[in-house]
């Protein structure tokens, strides 16, 4: 397999996590929730002191929703790295950078796409699952009447999955354009 392939595969997975851990971060930033919510989202992000008395296990919990946040920062971080890296590889190559786009672009609504099928299927199953992957222990579950239910209910998920699904296939749809774009450039300027 030559570099430009290898490179291409390598920007095809990592502009769809990039992409769907920005829009994760910007929804959560920009949400308009109650004042509660807005509380305990600020302590997960920034680490302010919470307003809300929650239970000893919920706050575990929400340590380790913190935790969890922090590593997604880094992946964005990550991500950004190989991004730019891969791009200023091929800086001065229009069409190896039209096909990044292209191809990323595709790849990450390919994705969005997918996730966003299998959680209008199955919504129940995906939040299992998510929370299975990065909650091994098993403390992410509360009774209907505890303060962390009451404070972010099972809607809320449902609202911000599709928020955060909107989001990621307006980036992935703008790489797609973005690349038609350039490749409409390269050929004006050669006629």
């Amino acid at each position: 397999m030559n570099n430009n392939k290898t490179f291409l595969i390598i920007f095809c997975i990592f502009l769809p996590i990039f992409i769907t851990l920005f829009s994760f971060k910007t929804t959560l930033f920009f949400i308009d929730g109650t004042p509660q919510q807005e509380n305990t989202i600020d302590f997960l992000t920034d680490n302010t002191e919470l307003t809300q008395e929650y239970t000893d296990n919920e706050l575990i919990h929400l340590r380790d929703v913190q935790r969890v946040m922090n590593y997604s920062t880094i992946w964005v971080y990550f991500s950004v790295l190989i991004l730019t890296g891969i791009i200023t590889l091929y800086r001065k190559e229009t069409k190896q950078i039209q096909k990044l786009l292209k191809y990323g672009g595709i790849t990450t609504l390919a994705y969005i796409g997918t996730v966003s099928l299998v959680s209008i299927l199955s919504f129940d199953t995906i939040f299992t699952l998510f929370h299975k992957i990065f909650f091994p222990q098993g403390n992410w579950q509360f009774p209907l009447d505890s303060i962390l239910i009451s404070t972010f209910p099972y809607n809320f998920f449902i609202f911000i999955t599709i928020k955060i699904g909107i989001q990621a296939l307006c980036w992935g749809i703008l790489f797609i354009f973005l690349s038609f774009y350039i490749n409409y450039g390269t050929q004006s300027t050669k006629h």
